[in-house]
């Protein structure tokens, strides 16, 4: 028997901090992303935008908090490739 679904959500974040030598560049970040629906992440530099992407990527690991995506996978416990074959990714700007 498989365990419930934690959330509905297709991406879930919850209390997600990070720290870079005690500069704290996400503090208690919650965040969701429901099936079909688009966001869009604005906010003026150093607001934690690339390292939230980071986090969601694998690129960078949380100091606390979760990442859950399609409700059963923990990203914090996967690596960047793992999270690459679920399909999730980036595209940088020229």
């Amino acid at each position: 028997m498989l365990a419930p679904r934690p959330t509905t959500a297709l991406l879930y974040l919850n209390g997600i901090t990070v720290s870079f030598d005690g500069f704290r560049a996400l503090n208690n970040l919650s965040f969701t992303i429901e099936p079909g629906e688009m966001r869009a992440i604005i906010g003026p530099n150093g607001a934690g935008k690339t390292t939230m992407m980071d986090v969601v990527t694998g690129k960078t690991r949380p100091d606390a908090g979760d990442v859950m995506f399609d409700g059963a996978y923990d990203l914090t416990r996967l690596d960047e490739t793992e999270i690459a074959e679920l399909g999730i990714g980036r595209k940088f700007q020229k």
